[in-house]
């Protein structure tokens, strides 16, 4: 064997006692018993020399006599037999596959095959089982959230349908803008259904007028708090032009 594990924390375990010489001995005996797959020889002097440990024998000695057990033919570490007799046993597995054409295969599938013909109930998946075999993610569909509209989309909104599409667009923007786009207490979903509504509000307040023109005071209220807010808040990219334009900056 020229490769055998090697447990850190179990050879520390038992040997932390050894100096660093005791320690280094021991290794070099196990290296020569896996690489050779023999016990260490009842005469040393041999290993001794090969393993150049001639000025170490007398701990030599106490490690074999600590961690080996002197048998007719040698000194026999218990772990490294278990070892090379289980990597024997391995090899001739191997051996005996490899003129088999290989590990041979599980029979897995006649048995599954068996196992669904007597149970078809059971081990058939319905329709909604087979979906998430193939996708076990859910289908979620990502809805769009709110996006405000621009000045440019809501004059084109109000064109055609008011007299001055640009001062209602400006209107419409700055009332929303201060209230956080919310319709009542609720945020808003649809900015072009405010505005359907806003155009219909606008022609009931100014029954047998123009648009535009206000009726009531409180129209008129609004309308001046909004000219009030586009002059303040310039910096927003919105500009306030006198009659019908509504332009950005």
């Amino acid at each position: 064997m020229h490769y055998y594990q090697f447990n850190i924390g179990d050879f520390s375990l038992h040997t932390n006692h050894l100096t660093l010489e005791e320690e280094a001995v021991y290794r070099r005996l196990l290296d020569f018993y896996y690489d050779t797959e023999l016990p260490i020889p009842i005469e040393t002097h041999p290993v001794i020399r090969r393993l150049r440990l001639g000025l170490y024998e007398p701990t030599v000695d106490v490690i074999l006599h600590e961690f080996f057990v002197k048998e007719a033919d040698g000194w026999h570490n218990l772990r490294a037999d278990i070892e090379i007799a289980d990597y024997h046993a391995k090899g001739k597995t191997a051996r005996e596959n490899g003129s088999k054409g290989g590990r041979p295969k599980k029979n897995s599938g006649s048995k599954t095959q068996s196992v669904i013909l007597a149970n078809p109930e059971i081990t058939q998946p319905k329709p909604k089982q087979e979906l998430r075999t193939i996708n076990n993610k859910p289908i979620t569909i990502k809805k769009k959230g709110f996006i405000k509209p621009t000045i440019t989309e809501l004059v084109d909104a109000f064109a055609g349908k008011v007299t001055d599409s640009g001062h209602q667009a400006g209107l419409f923007l700055c009332h929303y803008e201060s209230n956080g786009w919310r319709v009542g207490r609720n945020p808003m979903k649809s900015w072009q259904h405010c505005v359907t509504n806003w155009i219909t509000r606008s022609k009931q307040n100014g029954t047998g007028q123009q648009f535009g023109q206000k009726a009531v005071s409180k129209s008129e209220r609004r309308d001046e708090a909004a000219r009030r807010y586009l002059e303040e808040n310039n910096d927003d990219g919105v500009a306030w032009a006198s009659g019908n334009q509504v332009s950005p900056r």
